[in-house]
């Protein structure tokens, strides 16, 4: 993946903040910087996700890439998630990494590997997640009418970079909506309305990358948050072309379904009040 800069930031609606799934969402720890020809800064990124898993020498093993959405579950990408295989999640810069086990793993029923339309899944993981400076959740919109209607985005991974192997360390690219026909020519496949056709001239998503995020900075209430607008899906092998990205927005409800029944809830607090004896 290549890196770039010149990102535009806009502003969100007033009162946005009680449609985040989480309100506390999409604060980088740091002023966010992407400079010229080196890797995103730590701290920009703190809802990256590394999905991994063991291999037969027991290595971790680089599978996608997903963000945290909420203090259970990560956002990824349908055909990251495989039948029968072990998942875990990393979270967190290298210095300060937490891990944590998928405990179950959700993957859109509509999803289809032709086409790959309706690609995008969730993890539930454990322990649940505690927030801090480097490990914090991005912000889902939960009103799909509210979902600010802009061209360009910002993505993040581990992916394949131009030496053929998977980067040890977060890397970001800018990428521009195109016209549908535009991946229809390079990839021979009809973009549906759920689906973002997206790319640059002088960057490109990889292989690994997928179940990343297209993200979007915005100013609301005087402070800046990032807001997770889409996930990668498939493009080329060469990485040298137009991508499709799942448009999050066509699948908020999916979202919310999930993470409202599967939310693994602590047992009510039990109160026990001895009563005297006697009248």
């Amino acid at each position: 993946m290549f890196i770039f800069t010149i990102f535009k930031i806009i502003l969100l609606w007033p009162g946005a903040m009680s449609q985040f799934l989480e309100p506390n969402c999409g604060y980088p720890d740091i002023s966010p910087k992407i400079m010229h020809g080196q890797n995103a800064e730590n701290g920009t990124n703190p809802w990256m996700a590394y999905i991994f898993k063991y291999n037969d020498k027991e290595v971790a093993e680089l599978v996608c890439g997903g963000t945290l959405i909420h203090k259970q579950f990560v956002l990824s990408a349908a055909h990251c998630i495989k039948r029968d295989q072990i998942l875990a999640v990393r979270l967190g810069e290298h210095s300060s990494s937490r891990y944590f086990a998928v405990t179950k793993a959700f993957r859109n029923k509509y999803f289809t590997t032709g086409s790959y339309s309706n690609d995008i899944g969730i993890l539930r993981i454990q322990p649940i997640v505690k927030f801090n400076a480097v490990i914090r959740p991005i912000c889902i919109i939960t009103d799909p009418t509210k979902v600010p209607n802009v061209k360009t985005f910002k993505a993040a991974g581990w992916g394949k970079t131009e030496n053929e192997t998977f980067s040890k360390v977060l890397k970001t690219v800018e990428l521009n909506e195109l016209n549908a026909s535009e991946c229809y020519n390079m990839l021979w496949v009809n973009v549906t309305e759920s689906q973002i056709c997206a790319g640059h001239p002088d960057g490109d998503t990889c292989a690994g990358d997928s179940g990343g995020p297209l993200i979007h900075p915005v100013y609301m209430d005087g402070s800046l948050r990032y807001v997770q607008l889409g996930i990668i899906s498939f493009g080329s092998s060469l990485c040298n072309s137009p991508g499709v990205y799942t448009r999050l927005s066509s699948f908020i409800d999916w979202i919310l379904m999930v993470v409202d029944n599967y939310t693994v809830r602590s047992p009510p607090k039990i109160q026990y009040r001895v009563w005297p004896y006697g009248k």
